[in-house]
């Protein structure tokens, strides 16, 4: 099986006695090691975006939030439950 994903081209096979091809064109999304961007890029992100600690304390108030609110559903249930049934057993016949 071919190793080649099918939207991608396959590189033209060297002919015998060929120059060889100058280099590919610099593309916009292939930085070099001396490119500013990579200094800006984890500066702009460490300032956008909160540290592992902080993301972790959000998510550990969020299923705080998650587990309080299931119990206090199952709690409104349960009550809602017995009241509709002590209802209904003031209301059958002795």
């Amino acid at each position: 099986m071919s190793r080649w994903a099918f939207w991608r081209k396959r590189p033209l096979a060297p002919t015998a006695g060929a120059a060889p091809s100058a280099a590919p064109a610099r593309r916009w999304w292939r930085l070099n090691e001396n490119d500013p961007l990579l200094d800006i890029i984890p500066t702009v992100l460490a300032w956008l975006l909160p540290s592992g600690a902080v993301v972790v304390g959000a998510l550990g108030q969020f299923m705080l939030a998650l587990v309080l609110l299931t119990v206090a559903f199952g709690v409104w249930l349960r009550l809602w439950r017995s009241r509709k049934k002590r209802r209904a057993m003031g209301r059958a016949p002795r």
